[in-house]
């Protein structure tokens, strides 16, 4: 059975925060996969993480918007396995990723 990061399982953002700004990558996945962009806006990449507090997968999608200043954007997505991370990766590009995927998912803004 696979683990659920405890950022995804409450609405309490001290609790979203403790948890996300905690993740250690353990799998980069660059800026492109099956001919799509892993990412919107400008420039971007995903990232495949660990969560050392309750030891669940999430994956990571960054963006970047090139502007009057640049804004950065995350989105994090738990996953169940490496496998279904790449399984996102190759169905889902990063615009897809926000609009279609049905699963739970973070948005933050930096």
């Amino acid at each position: 059975m696979s683990k659920t990061c405890r950022a995804f399982q409450t609405d309490d953002r001290e609790i979203q925060n403790e948890h996300l700004s905690r993740l250690i990558k353990i799998e980069e996945y660059g800026d492109a996969c099956n001919g799509h962009f892993l990412h919107t806006w400008d420039d971007g990449h995903r990232f495949l993480c660990k969560c050392p507090l309750c030891n669940a997968l999430v994956l990571v999608q960054s963006s970047e918007f090139h502007g009057y200043g640049d804004d950065y954007y995350k989105d994090y997505f738990p996953v169940g396995s490496k496998k279904e991370a790449e399984r996102l990766n190759k169905q889902y590009d990063g615009w897809q990723m926000e609009r279609i995927y049905k699963g739970k998912r973070i948005y933050k803004t930096y």
